[in-house]
């Protein structure tokens, strides 16, 4: 094996090990969306605090996402890649073990700091490995990839919660962990310039007092009622933290996040239709098992089973939009995939406990379809505006309002739930139905709203696609 094909070897194993790094990230997180209402009834609590197992995963990896920018200007690619595994291996065993809900939530945040550390680490290597006409197809084949994981994620996770119980979910990903560490210690390579810059600790702490406040905030409505100080204190605090960190980004030289990529308007539209991405997808795959469950009293593996055509959709729809977005630009993906969306989200709203599984699966495969239609062009839109050297911390950008969207999108739909399901003049099932259809009537107000955003910008993916070349 001569040299050049030694180095191509190895780089195609390194983009491999990357991405079944975040095939395990993402899988261990979709894993547990059908254990939920398990979970609730095992430690005692609603559906508002369950999906802390899910927002407290987000939320960790939105406050680490934004260091990315001078984590990779300052170690290796191999040296963040072997501890990001090594947090997720760690928060994996602490997770199977955990005797409380209290501990199993800190035990997801330390599988969060790997997630964090992972999730706008693989696609700065894929962006710096493919050249920029290909970067729809890099995209498309991370979507491939990454969405293969909610696929079998919820069959599998309802068949071992229906026979071995939740804890059984860590114990299989745990092996799979180790073997992904083995690969990584192996292949991994550095793709990306060192160099000499300071840590601001100031912004980190911003970071982490401006996302958290805001998200437990929200998370408290349910419990104490918007008016309450346990709601209001740390949402001000939380908004407060956060104009501050922007603030305070655009004074420094060397700041944490470059916020001044923002001046690139074709990166502004791709940020805000990923925003909106993250809050539809993982909102959904949270809401619809449990409205199967708890509404229709059907099993989490019957749940499950309802998702997986739907998922394996979004996986092939994902890459295949990837290659049209390099042949043809993104409008007629977005138009299409959007207005499907809002169809889909229309008939979510008049659902009950009668509607049977052939109506469901047909309509979540039609959301995943919406989605594989929207998400990939949204990222590649968004890195196509940037130079080489700002890659970095636009991925880490993208990736920090996409976790913080898929955050705070939850907690605020769950909330709406939570509200409905607690009244006191319908019973829980009643109550939870219509706090469901509220949230998917929102959720389709809100891909409506990205609609109208890809129309009203018909020109940009033309002339984005003319000035690449000048960009790189």
């Amino acid at each position: 094996m001569n040299e050049t094909t030694n180095s191509h070897w190895r780089e195609n194993m390194m983009v491999i090990t990357v991405l079944a790094a975040s095939f395990l990230f993402l899988f261990n997180q979709f894993l547990l969306i059908t254990a939920f209402p398990t979970i609730m009834d095992e430690f005692s609590i609603n559906a508002t605090q369950v999906q802390w197992l899910t927002t407290s995963f987000l939320l960790m990896a939105t406050m680490l996402i934004p260091t990315m920018g001078y984590l990779m200007s300052r170690f290796s690619a191999r040296a963040l890649t072997m501890t990001a595994l090594a947090c997720f291996v760690i928060g994996t065993v602490l997770s199977a073990i955990a005797p409380s809900f209290v501990l199993l939530v800190s035990a997801r945040v330390v599988q969060a700091i790997g997630a964090g550390m992972m999730l706008p680490l693989v696609q700065t290597i894929l962006l710096h490995v493919y050249p920029a006409e290909k970067r729809g197809y890099a995209m498309g084949l991370m979507a491939l990839v990454i969405n293969v994981a909610p696929a079998i994620g919820p069959p599998i996770s309802g068949y071992i919660v229906d026979w071995l119980g939740w804890r059984s979910l860590f114990w299989l990903v745990l092996p799979l962990a180790l073997a992904i560490f083995v690969l990584a210690a192996v292949f991994m390579q550095n793709v990306t310039e060192q160099k000499s810059v300071k840590f601001d600790l100031l912004s980190l702490f911003l970071t982490v007092v401006g996302f958290s406040g805001v998200i437990f905030g929200l998370s408290n409505i349910s419990i104490a009622g918007f008016s309450s100080a346990i709601v209001l204190v740390p949402l001000s605090a939380g908004f407060f933290a956060i104009a501050m960190f922007i603030w305070r980004q655009l004074c420094l030289d060397s700041p944490m996040l470059e916020l001044r990529l923002f001046k690139h308007s074709w990166f502004v539209h791709g940020v805000i239709l990923s925003f909106v991405i993250s809050i539809l997808l993982l909102s959904t795959e949270t809401l619809l098992p449990l409205f199967i469950q708890d509404v229709q009293g059907r099993s989490a593996f019957s749940s499950g089973m309802i998702l997986l055509p739907g998922t394996v959709l979004l996986a092939l729809t994902s890459f295949a939009s990837g290659k049209l977005f390099d042949s043809f630009g993104g409008r007629a993906l977005g138009l299409s995939g959007y207005g499907i969306l809002v169809l889909v989200f229309t008939i979510f709203m008049f659902m009950g406990d009668q509607t049977g599984i052939p109506l469901l699966v047909v309509c979540f495969c039609a959301f995943m379809v919406g989605i594989g239609f929207t998400m990939t062009p949204a990222t590649a839109i968004a890195m196509n505006a940037l130079k080489q050297a700002e890659l970095a911390h636009g991925t880490a950008i993208a990736n920090t309002i996409r976790q913080f969207g898929a955050a705070l999108g939850l907690t605020v739909l769950t909330t709406l739930v939570s509200v409905n399901a607690n009244r006191n003049d319908i019973d829980y099932v009643e109550g939870t139905l219509a706090g469901l259809k509220l949230a998917f009537g929102v959720m389709a107000i809100l891909a409506l709203v990205a609609w109208v955003l890809v129309y009203t910008a018909k020109e940009k993916n033309t002339q984005q696609r003319e000035e690449l070349g000048d960009k790189q």
